[in-house]
């Protein structure tokens, strides 16, 4: 330990030699004294040194202003100042009037070693002896003698070194006053939200409640920045005394450009303007993300250059509105000035382009409370104007009603007869319509009439066609089973030419020779092949009767019991004759169970949709193609899909194919009803039809059907 203090005694000796400095001199303990001028400053980049270290440094550089500014840095500043006690008190206190600073130390000399009081809104408040928001400190100083000084100070923000020295009397009445200042402060922001409040209240118009969060935040911005909150409420959190202030200056900003758009209706008077109040919001909820992110320093920069912009971008809009002679924009100009000298004022004494004295630190508050007065008067201005406004609106309103009151009724006069003449046409007319819609009704049965042609005339062709093949086969065997049976038959005559008493052996070698020539054995087969043919014709066109029977269901026009595969099969047999050479129609089936339906009618969406794929891949043009048929349960619904690898369809298509008379066909290949009778079909079966398609790609319907009718 005497290692340690004759260490420290020897670099006291040796920074005395290598720099002396003038010492300040206490001379009127009645009131403080700012010793700014006569610091000297060290700035120590790394922020590891220690006192030792610093009392070995040459290169101290003094001061030249009553409030020495170190700009925002996060660098620490270590100070030196003699001060000599003229005064009639050997206890004297030093008030460091920077309410957030990080960390503060102060080092005295004390018989050949330095006492150390330490302080900072890194700590808790209760750390502080005298409990104050300024940072105070105990200076024993002998009657006559001089003593040195150092101080260590470290801070995120604005790092200003505003040092008093005085008597315990003049330090503490200066807080007290400071706290006067407050109070009063406080009264009048108190006194201007609840008295809009009671307004808001009252007329339960909500810019008057946007006004009272604005009051609100700017009294507790201006109270954080003079670090009373951190005093009376959140005391034992530091770092959320830090924080407060930004968060609270963030959002005194963003209320009061929430406040000024609906005071002078920006979004009607000046829209552009307008827009640019978002971007500045935009800026402020950054800079609020950054200081809770811990990047103070920037997010510090950020809120004062953006106060300055805020102050700006008010200006110009109240200006702008003045000059068009919107009244409440004359008072918003007159109010803001008053804020705006503050603002401006206290952003040049941060970036120390002014001294920082008592005038500048208080502007702010000073020009808050201005502004929060005169905006009032704004605001009660506004109420007589909405009085005014709403008298001349109901004046106007009456004179209005008694004009249509007297219009209203010289027109009845007129109308009636408008009336009368009108009741006549129209009951002309009536007829009219009666005519064409009885008219219309019958071109409907026609076209529906010349669709279920069409469908006839197609089925009617494609049993036509599919009959003639089995037809054709069994006439193609007839010819040759006659010649067949023929040469059978003149077997049979040369056994009954045979008579008794002819040589029988030889009757019977010129049979067996006959025999060879016509060759029986394969007469024989030929006859059975051709008979197997010819009973293969008559089967299939037998399935094709049946087939045809099934689809059409003439005697089942009431709801019954159907399989699905079947219809589809049925289906497939009467247009298969329309199916092209490249086209492969593959059929995919699960067993389905019974489902009530209308078979008929669900044979015609088959045939339809179908007929529809087969033009679609015959519009495709060569090259292989398929069509898909497939069945399938999906919960307790029976599904089935057509799929085609055709030319598909727009967006635009398939809004519209259900649409009577829709078609994409050529002129006089379709009449545009068939998907719309089918439809009308599936809507009847309360089923659903879900349609898959792109140009190009090919086309996917599928139906969606319910077991049960009803």
């Amino acid at each position: 330990m005497k290692t340690k203090n004759l260490l420290i005694l020897v670099a006291i000796i040796i920074a005395g030699f290598l720099k002396s400095q003038e010492a300040v001199n206490f001379n009127h303990p009645e009131i403080g004294l700012l010793i700014g001028k006569s610091v000297y400053i060290y700035t120590d980049k790394t922020n590891t040194l220690t006192l030792k270290d610093v009392m070995l440094q040459n290169n101290f550089v003094k001061s030249n202003d009553d409030v020495p500014n170190m700009g925002v840095s996060k660098n620490t500043f270590w100070l030196k100042y003699d001060i000599k006690n003229n005064s009639n008190q050997e206890n004297l206190l030093m008030e460091f009037s920077q309410p957030f600073v990080n960390e503060i130390v102060l080092y005295s000399e004390e018989e050949g070693k330095y006492n150390v009081q330490f302080s900072g809104d890194n700590y808790p408040f209760f750390y502080r002896k005298y409990n104050y928001p300024n940072f105070v400190f105990d200076l024993k100083i002998p009657l006559g003698e001089t003593k040195t000084f150092y101080m260590k100070v470290r801070g995120d923000e604005q790092v200003l070194l505003p040092i008093k020295i005085g008597t315990p009397t003049t330090i503490i009445n200066g807080l007290h006053n400071l706290d006067l200042i407050l109070g009063l402060y406080s009264g009048i922001i108190f006194a201007m939200l609840f008295y809009n409040l009671f307004i808001y209240f009252t007329v339960r118009d909500k810019i008057y409640l946007k006004y009272v969060i604005y009051i609100f935040f700017i009294g507790f911005t201006q109270a954080c920045i003079l670090g009373y909150p951190f005093q009376y409420l959140w005391p034992n959190s530091p770092q959320f005394a830090n924080l407060s202030i930004y968060l609270f200056s963030c959002a005194v900003s963003i209320t009061s450009l929430e406040f000024l758009k609906p005071f002078l209706n920006t979004k009607v008077n000046a829209p552009r303007l307008h827009k640019f109040s978002y971007l500045i919001t935009g800026l402020y909820i950054l800079a609020a993300i950054l200081s809770i992110s811990g990047v103070m320093d920037i997010a510090y920069l950020m809120v004062q250059g953006w106060a300055g912009l805020v102050a700006f971008y008010m200006l110009v809009v109240a200006v702008y509105l003045s000059s068009k002679g919107h009244k409440p924009a004359i008072f918003f100009l007159v109010a803001w000035s008053a804020m705006l000298v503050g603002i401006i004022i206290f952003i040049l004494k941060d970036f120390g382009l002014l001294p920082t004295n008592s005038l500048t630190s208080f502007t702010m508050p000073i020009g808050s409370a201005l502004e929060t007065i005169l905006l009032s008067f704004a605001l009660a201005d506004r109420i007589n104007t909405l009085k005014k406004e709403k008298e001349l609106s109901q004046a106007e309103a009456l004179y209005v009603s008694q004009q249509n009151q007297k219009l209203i009724t010289e027109q009845n006069i007129i109308l009636e007869q408008k009336v009368h003449e009108r009741t006549i046409e129209l009951e002309e007319t009536n007829e009219e319509l009666n005519v064409t819609l009885s008219y219309l009704k019958d071109t409907q049965t026609q076209l529906v009439n010349a669709e279920k042609m069409a469908s006839l005339g197609q089925l009617t062709a494609g049993i036509a066609h599919e009959i003639n093949n089995p037809i054709n086969f069994v006439s193609a065997n007839l010819k040759p089973l006659k010649t067949d049976i023929s040469e059978v038959f003149d077997v049979v005559k040369k056994y009954e030419e045979v008579k008794p008493g002819d040589d029988v052996e030889q009757k019977l070698g010129e049979i067996d020779r006959f025999k060879k020539k016509i060759d029986l054995d394969y007469l024989k087969k030929e006859i059975a092949t051709l008979l197997n043919g010819i009973e293969d014709g008559a089967r299939r066109t037998s399935e094709i009767v049946s087939g045809l029977k099934n689809f059409s269901r003439l005697d089942e026009s009431d709801i019954k019991e159907a399989n699905i595969n079947e219809g589809i099969d049925s289906t497939i047999v009467l247009i298969r004759s329309t199916i092209p050479r490249n086209v492969e129609l593959v059929t995919n089936y699960q067993n389905l169970p019974l489902i009530e339906c209308y078979p008929g009618k669900l044979n015609q969406v088959f045939m339809n949709i179908l007929t529809n794929a087969i033009y679609a891949v015959k519009q495709k043009g060569e090259g292989e193609h398929k069509i898909t048929v497939s069945t399938f349960m999906m919960d307790d619904k029976v599904c089935t899909t057509f799929e085609d690898s055709g030319v598909g369809m727009t967006k635009e298509v398939r809004e519209k194919i259900f649409e009577p008379f829709f078609t994409t066909k050529d002129v006089g290949e379709g009449t545009g009803l068939g998907m719309s009778i089918v439809f009308k079909i599936v809507e009847s079966h309360h089923a659903k039809l879900e349609i898959e398609s792109e140009p190009g790609k090919g086309t996917k319907i599928t139906l969606i059907l319910n077991q049960k009718l009803n």
